[in-house]
């Protein structure tokens, strides 16, 4: 924990008063791999990010892990309650999700 000083997991990762930290940031919270990631691997996410902010972290975490576990909570679970979104509600799911509706769309019109 202690390479880990200083390190504010729920601070944005990139400066959001420039327009390519804002970019970057939607990016991340857009990307649609995280929807194809199996329960167990969201639910150990969810158990570091947990852990983090509980002030204990597996010996060896690195920043980067932190990061990623912090995406993959922040992109499958609800900020509020802490609970499992349903796949079709994620930010992950918006761009597959709306491609596949505009192609019915085009397809039916």
């Amino acid at each position: 924990m202690e390479a880990l000083k200083g390190f504010d997991i729920d601070a944005p990762r990139w400066d959001q008063s420039t327009f390519m930290g804002r970019l970057k940031h939607f990016f991340n919270i857009t990307d649609c791999r995280t929807v194809l990631l199996p329960d167990s691997r969201l639910d150990e996410a969810k158990a570091l990010v947990e852990s983090f902010r509980a002030g204990s972290v597996p010996p060896g975490t690195t920043e980067e892990q932190l990061h990623y576990a912090k995406k993959l909570y922040d992109s499958a679970f609800h900020p509020d309650t802490g609970d499992r979104m349903n796949l079709i509600g994620r930010m992950s799911f918006q761009v597959p999700g709306g491609m596949a509706i505009t192609g019915f769309m085009l397809q039916f019109y």
